[in-house]
């Protein structure tokens, strides 16, 4: 609603001429039966003038019409009345001809500016002749000063064209019923239309079509047919339509960029019209046909008045005005220029950046920044369609403080009326407001049916808060609280929930969270996020419909970050982690770190191939019933790359040394104090070939990258080292070439081992696109490896077999873009010593965004796929292995008629449940767009798992959201959830 009707005085800001007497004599005037004028001035000083009346002649007079000649007995009468001085010479004023047939259908040529007379030379008087009535006009010139202002105003006169009459052609019979109304058909070259009336003349207004089917809307149309036409009119005047791909909600439009107020007040006015007078050289009048245009606004009206000493500016009858940004029609405009008040009636406007059209009895500017509306109605759809309209008796926008008030709203939904309020303010731009926001509201299997009323804050410039009262049908009230700020070196957010009383369970239950981050330099930064909830399973029974907890834990933690320059950087914090899954242990839970410090140096020596760094690291780790420890780490390092283009070969020395402080430990007999101090040397190298291949007439440049990647870490038995944060990388292509299997610290792999892979890819010439991408690699191991998650000092742990393998399971990748829409991803692990599939994938994608996406995919794990942790077993057992064989299927596809179906359908074959899954209709269009989603989980099983708990039931939700463009939007906010549960989908951009 933030419309921008004052710009619609800036068409008129120019149109300033000035037309004064150069004296006081009149001229009396009368015309011959020859055609030819004679006038004699009156005035007394003309009378002791020797000069003879003046002869003025038409040209062709002779074939002049009859009709358009005055009786020669009748004097003409000047109005207004004014004075001239006397000449030695009289000048000779032509009198246009009235246009032939042959010039009939030519457009009338666009006239030079009017030129200004010298001193001596007297006043015009111009006489029009249009459809053979002529017309006087009076044009009164200020005399040329020494130095001559470039004008600013052009005023042509234009001259309607005589009409010819046409007889019709013989009518040609038609086999169906004649309908009412004009019937045209065009002529051959030498002929012109040819027009049949049949029953009674529409008289150019618009008449309902017949066999159209009526509309079922109880309320009446917002906008009548006539109206539907005049917005029809508006939009042409736009250069790009404003509801161009309206119909997808996630382009963004580009805005429209007006000219400067300069370049506006800079730019030449030209004004066209049948008649223009100019009275006392204060008001300048223009009838018939009005064309004023300035810069990029265009003026089109019946009539049109600007009183310069006043500031005034009328205009009436079919007033159409357009500018880049916005456009209006109405039956009257009044404005003052000077006080930027206006006054417009019957009132009809698009606002092409909204988009939104709608109309107004009348529209008042009371200044610069106010303006109020009375008896509006507006709506983002495009004409001719009218599902959503908001209507108001009175409509008030201010644009100084930002708001906007209306009083006796009421909104309409495919002709119902489905909300009203006596009374609602609104932001008109960025500016925030408080006030209600949409609600929202869903149904879980846990909570029962939810309803939400959030309530907005402007506290202050840099700050606001939400709150949100939520009732659940299930378990009772909840009142929530988000509150931001900011400030000159931070910002973020407290939010909490509580919930006095929980039917189910009887008592209260609430959560917290601080986020903050500082910036107190350049190179000094902290961050801080904390999070509490006061049990397990909070998330599981109080989130809404669109998202569950798909983590085991609520992770808190706070750093400072210290970067003097690129090569040093400092790092200090702490983590604690929280429980809010009921399956988990206590001896499950990750380890506190109380705190953790990192220091790390890396230096580059320009001209030379030689690089330096040291990492170090010191953590405290503590745990309830677990062994705690500090760890103090330092790892210097030295390599010298070769690099090119065609390869790089790159030897890296470095040496890992651990020492550990312990205590609280299970188990007795074992050292307090351990080190562990190893080398690790490795050699990283490759290579790149390409060459031009052609298949099928096309084109291709095949890139081979062979790499050979060697690692040596001397054996040193580390199981009296706990495991605090330290686990197995998962396999895969990129594995081949890391220094050590082992994320964190605690452990570091014994090695001596060469990895071989090579990697192949196909690029079209012509458009690019990758059609074949292949990788192939795997290691060879020159010894077994005897470094292992089990530990001593966790004898709870299950322990991890030694490997003994001579090679790692073999890797292939093989991946691919087809065309623009459609791509490919296979891949597979062989396990060469037991020979099956360790794992496996293929999956394929297709994208047409944003209506169509579509994937379909299949996923394997067996329960020994990495050899380096301990093999996964179904839950509630001890030798069933736990394997993921799992289907996912996602989709987004148009139906018919702006209707969308979307959904996914994740299924676990070896455990026969759906883990996931979700089916939805959504309909979209220019103005409007609803989503009606169901929803069956099982709150627990993630992709990630490997086994499904017997106990776990699953859990539906349903909700329905519904957003009217351009207003507002009611229920959930969907496209979060669709972003992380709809592969592909991408969240829907502003409009």
């Amino acid at each position: 609603m933030n419309f921008r009707f004052y710009y619609i005085w800036l068409a008129f800001s120019s149109v300033s001429v000035e037309a004064h007497a150069a004296g006081n004599g009149a001229w009396n005037c009368e015309q011959s039966k020859n055609g030819e004028w004679t006038c004699l001035n009156q005035d007394a000083a003309a009378a002791n003038s020797t000069s003879t009346p003046p002869v003025i002649k038409t040209p062709n007079a002779q074939t002049a019409p009859q009709a358009s000649t005055p009786n020669s007995q009748t004097q003409p009468t000047l109005t207004p009345q004014t004075t001239i001085p006397t000449a030695s010479t009289s000048p000779v004023i032509s009198v246009p001809q009235p246009m032939t047939s042959e010039t009939a259908a030519q457009p009338a040529a666009k006239l030079p500016a009017i030129p200004l007379p010298t001193a001596s030379s007297p006043p015009a008087v111009v006489r029009s002749t249009t459809d053979n009535t002529a017309t006087e006009s009076t044009h009164l010139i200020e005399p040329v000063l020494s130095e001559q202002p470039k004008p600013q105003v052009h005023v042509t006169e234009t001259k309607h064209p005589q009409l010819q009459k046409v007889d019709p052609a013989p009518e040609q019979t038609a086999s169906s019923p004649k309908q009412p109304g004009w019937t045209c058909q065009s002529g051959t070259e030498k002929q012109n239309w040819n027009c049949n009336l049949v029953g009674a003349d529409p008289k150019g207004e618009a008449q309902p079509l017949a066999n159209v089917e009526k509309s079922s809307f109880s309320l009446p149309p917002a906008f009548t047919n006539n109206q539907e036409r005049t917005f029809q009119t508006l939009r042409a005047n736009y250069a790009q339509d404003p509801w161009l791909n309206c119909e997808n909600w996630a382009i963004k439009k580009p805005k429209n960029k007006a000219p400067s107020m300069a370049d506006r007040e800079n730019a030449v006015t030209d004004v066209m019209a049948d008649f223009s007078e100019s009275y006392q050289g204060e008001v300048l009048s223009f009838a018939g046909n009005v064309d004023l245009t300035r810069a990029d606004q265009h003026l089109l009206a019946e009539k049109a008045s600007y009183d310069t000493a006043a500031g005034n500016m009328d205009a009436q009858g079919n007033v159409m005005y357009s500018e880049s940004s916005m456009a209006l029609a109405s039956q009257s405009l009044s404005m003052n220029l000077n006080s930027d008040e206006a006054r417009i009636r019957q009132a009809m406007f698009i606002a092409g950046d909204g988009p939104l059209r709608g109309n107004a009895e009348t529209i008042y500017r009371d200044n610069k920044y106010l303006t109020r509306y009375n008896d509006t109605s507006f709506t983002s759809c495009p004409p001719g369609n009218q599902d959503w309209v908001m209507h108001a008796s009175r409509l008030k926008i201010n644009r100084d403080t930002g708001q906007g008030s209306a009083k006796n709203a009421w909104l309409e939904f495919k002709g119902e009326p489905i909300f009203y309020t006596p009374y609602i303010s609104f932001p008109t731009d960025n500016r925030r407001l408080s006030g209600f926001l949409a609600p929202t509201w869903g149904s879980t299997q846990q909570a029962g049916f939810y309803v939400a009323a959030p309530f907005y804050w402007n506290i202050a410039p840099n700050m606001d808060s939400t709150i949100t009262p939520r009732y659940f049908s299930g378990r009772g009230e909840m009142l929530s609280d988000q509150f931001r700020y900011l400030t000159d070196i931070s910002k973020g957010s407290i939010g909490a929930e509580y919930m006095p009383n929980d039917r189910i369970f009887n008592k209260p239950r609430y959560s917290f969270g601080i986020k903050d981050n500082t910036t107190f330099t350049s190179t000094l930064k902290s961050q801080v996020d904390l999070n509490l909830v006061s049990d397990k399973t909070y998330f599981n029974d109080l989130n809404n419909a669109l998202g569950f907890q798909r983590n085991s834990y609520l992770p808190s933690k706070a750093t400072i970050n210290y970067n003097p320059n690129s090569d040093v950087t400092f790092s200090a914090g702490m983590q604690h982690y929280q429980s809010v899954d009921p399956t988990i242990l206590k001896t499950s839970m990750p380890y506190d770190l109380l705190p953790r410090v990192d220091f790390n140096v890396s230096h580059d020596f320009s001209g030379m191939p030689l690089k330096l760094s040291m990492n170090s690291q010191y953590s405290d780790f503590s745990h309830p019933t677990l062994v705690n420890g500090q760890r103090l780490m330092i790892w210097p390092s030295i390599s010298t790359p070769f690099e090119s283009t065609a390869g790089f070969f790159i030897p890296k020395l470095s040496v890992q040394s651990t020492q550990y402080q312990l205590s609280n430990q299970s188990v007795g007999g074992l050292p307090e104090s351990v080190n562990r101090t190893l080398p690790i040397f490795s050699v990283d190298s490759g290579m790149s070939v390409e060459k031009q291949m052609a298949f099928n007439d096309n084109a291709y440049n095949n890139i081979i990258e062979p790499r050979l990647f060697y690692l040596y870490i001397p054996r040193k038995n580390q199981t009296a080292i706990p495991v605090f944060d330290t686990s197995a990388y998962d396999i895969n292509f990129n594995s081949l070439f890391r220094e050590n299997s082992y994320s964190g610290y605690d452990r570091l792999q014994d090695a001596n081992q060469l990895s071989l892979a090579a990697t192949s890819r196909y690029i079209d010439a012509k458009t690019g696109l990758e059609p074949l991408k292949a990788s192939f690699g795997e290691i060879m191991y020159f010894q077994d490896r005897t470094v292992t998650l089990t530990s001593t000092n966790q004898p709870l742990q299950v322990p991890v077999p030694v490997q003994t393998s001579k090679t790692s399971n073999l890797i292939g990748d093989i991946s691919g873009q087809i065309n623009q829409n459609l791509s490919y991803v296979t891949g597979a692990q062989w396990n060469t010593e037991h020979n099956s599939f360790a794992r496996g994938q293929v999956g394929l994608k297709y994208r047409d965004q944003p209506d169509r996406i579509f994937d379909i995919g299949y996923r394997y794990r067996s329960a020994t796929a990495n050899p380096l942790v301990a093999p996964s077993l179904v839950p509630g057992t001890t030798t069933t292995p736990a394997t993921i064989s799992m289907t996912d299927v996602s989709f987004r596809w148009p139906l018919f008629y702006e209707w969308y179906a979307l959904g996914r359908w994740q299924y676990s074959l070896n455990f026969n449940k759906t883990l996931e899954s979700f089916i939805g209709l959504e309909k979209e269009n220019c103005c409007w767009r609803v989503r009606l989603i169901a929803r069956r989980y099982i709150n627990g099983a993630t992709t990630s798992s490997t086994g499904i708990a017997e106990n776990l039931d699953p859990v539906n939700a349903y909700f329905v959201q519904l957003e009217l463009k351009g207003l507002s939007g009611l229920g959930d906010d969907v496209d979060t959830f669709l972003q992380t549960s709809l592969n592909g989908y991408r969240k829907a951009g502003n409009y």
